[in-house]
């Protein structure tokens, strides 16, 4: 009996023993990483440390200061937790008086917290994000139980929609915040820096443990961007332009300053623009795109001062000689027209440009011919990126320059059948305006990280393209054409300004030859002993017929304010 009894008690330890070792097995070999990584969550800190993201500034040359104009804000999250919150409706309604000022949009804010207070098992409800700080203290002082804030850190722009196109904005891909258009995009890997990282053991109270080895990458910052934009000039030009967009209602409109002794661009604005601390709620995506740079078109009579240049430079006209316009130039089945078909007979060089007569400018390439007039085409930077540091920077199209066709020759010669942007245009112009030296247009001063300025940008003025004597006889007919010919409004007492015109056709989509539409132009510089100034102003689309009437008046108003903020003494 007892050897029974002692049989059943050893069978017992036995399935006893070789479960416990199975349990050990289980928990030591096969489940061992699991365990391991849980210990270590345990006994072990690895964390994300947070990286700060560069802020962008501009100039304030007046007052001798940097302004801001992007920066990083210390807003909060609201958000509720429903199970505390004892009177929902109170709470609903508190809230949505302190957040909302339109009484439509507070019932929507009142009845969305309703919603969400009513689950009490959700321990996590927010409500809103970026809550200024001034309104956080409002609602602070309610003392709202199950009401809460969260730090939240968000990208701020001061300026809104008068550099919207400029700065870009920070915004969502997938879970990630990455910078897009402008400033923000071109930048992103300087502005956005680094996460660092904690590697370390911890104590049971989750204190870290100084003594043991750790790992520690620290968080390195972005940098900070230091623009050449005057934020005066720029609230200017951004004013002036919307004016004039929808006072000839214009479909956008684009104005560039740019100094042309170094490149550094005063102000870049464009309209319709948007507010990127709002990007959602942009009506079209389009406005996102800076169209100086991103849009290249045909410039129409603008390009006739390139022709000028080439003519002069090349020595096929001289500034003397004359031309006999009969009003029209035959080319194979084509015939070439002035606009309104008008004659002027016997014209200067200069009465050319004053008078804007297509077929002078056609003489003057056909004089150029067709290998070099290319070549000074391309010297002036067209067909090619300028490097300005903004994205999604356009090439324009010279392509018909290389077609062996005259009349491709002939058209160019007036700025159709080929495109530029606006900031390429202004870059031609600061180079003729500069005695003929390259200028290439540039938006960054410098960088700056950890208080210390880097590496500074430098004015990247290059080759003589035309030489100074000719930049000089075409300067003086731009200011003629002012005085004399279609650029009148730009005038401004006791300063000599100098301008060009262009109105030009556009090309119907899809199909051959151009529709009713145009496009409006204007470039001008002054004054023209000390240039100061180039101004590139461009209207797509609007409903008047001459840019006489569209694109110079703001231009004119930029010219008078320049030379006011400025300072700068009459000539005479």
């Amino acid at each position: 009996m007892m050897s029974e009894r002692t049989g059943v008690i050893m069978a017992v330890f036995f399935i006893l023993g070789g479960l416990a070792i199975g349990r050990l097995f289980y928990l030591q070999i096969i489940r061992h990483s699991g365990y391991r990584e849980e210990s270590l969550g345990q006994h072990q800190l690895d964390r994300e440390i947070l990286q700060s993201r560069g802020e962008i500034f501009m100039h304030d040359y007046k007052n001798n200061e940097l302004v801001p104009l992007v920066i990083n804000r210390d807003m909060g999250l609201l958000f509720i937790v429903p199970k505390e919150i004892i009177d929902k409706e109170k709470t609903a309604n508190d809230l949505a008086e302190v957040l909302e000022s339109d009484e439509v949009k507070r019932e929507e804010l009142k009845a969305d917290i309703l919603t969400k207070a009513g689950k009490p098992g959700d321990p996590y409800e927010p409500i809103r994000h970026k809550v200024e700080p001034e309104t956080m203290d409002k609602i602070k002082n309610l003392k709202l139980p199950g009401v809460y804030f969260e730090s939240e850190l968000v990208r701020y722009y001061p300026e809104k929609e008068s550099a919207g196109q400029l700065t870009g904005f920070l915004g969502f891909t997938g879970e990630e915040q990455v910078g897009q258009y402008g400033i923000e995009g071109y930048f992103e890997k300087d502005l956005a820096g680094e996460r660092g990282r904690i590697l370390a053991d911890k104590d049971v109270a989750g204190r870290l443990i100084t003594a043991t080895e750790k790992e520690l990458k620290e968080a390195e910052d972005g940098a900070d961007i230091i623009l050449t934009i005057d934020r005066v000039v720029q609230g200017k030009a951004y004013e002036f332009i919307k004016e004039a967009t929808e006072t000839s209602e214009a479909q956008s409109g684009v104005m560039i300053v740019m100094e042309p002794k170094t490149g550094r661009i005063q102000a870049l604005a464009g309209y319709p623009s948007f507010d990127p601390n709002n990007y959602g709620q942009v009506e079209d995506i389009k406005n996102y795109r800076n169209l100086a740079v991103s849009e290249a078109y045909e410039p129409g009579s603008i390009f006739k001062v390139i022709t000028m240049s080439a003519g002069l430079d090349s020595g096929a006209v001289q500034a003397g000689d004359t031309f006999t316009d009969t009003g029209e130039t035959r080319i194979g089945p084509d015939i070439i027209r002035n606009a309104d078909n008008k004659k002027y007979g016997q014209v200067s060089m200069t009465g050319i440009l004053e008078n804007s007569i297509n077929n002078g400018t056609v003489f003057i390439a056909q004089k150029t011919g067709r290998e070099t007039f290319k070549e000074y085409v391309e010297n002036f930077g067209f067909g090619r990126l300028t490097g300005i540091e903004l994205t999604g920077e356009a090439t324009g199209n010279i392509s018909s320059l290389s077609e062996k066709r005259e009349i491709y020759l002939a058209t160019a010669s007036f700025g159709q059948g080929l495109t530029v942007t606006p900031i390429q245009m202004a870059a031609a112009l600061s180079t003729i305006v500069n005695n003929g030296r390259l200028v290439k247009p540039r938006i960054v001063d410098y960088l700056k990280k950890d208080e210390k300025q880097l590496e500074e940008a430098e004015d990247k003025n290059g080759e003589q393209i035309i030489s100074g004597q000719n930049a000089e006889i075409v300067k003086a007919m731009m200011v003629s054409v002012v005085k004399n010919g279609h650029a009148k409004r730009a005038q401004v007492v006791g300063y000599n300004i100098g301008g060009k015109t262009g109105t030009a056709q556009i090309a119907e989509p899809g199909a051959a030859g151009y529709s009713e539409s145009t496009n409006h132009s204007f470039i001008a510089f002054g004054p023209l002993e000390d240039p100061r100034f180039v101004i590139v102003v461009k209207l797509l689309k609007p409903q008047r017929q001459w840019a006489e009437s569209t694109a110079v008046p703001p231009t004119a108003n930029m010219i008078k304010f320049l030379l006011q903020y400025y300072q700068i003494p009459p000539e005479n």
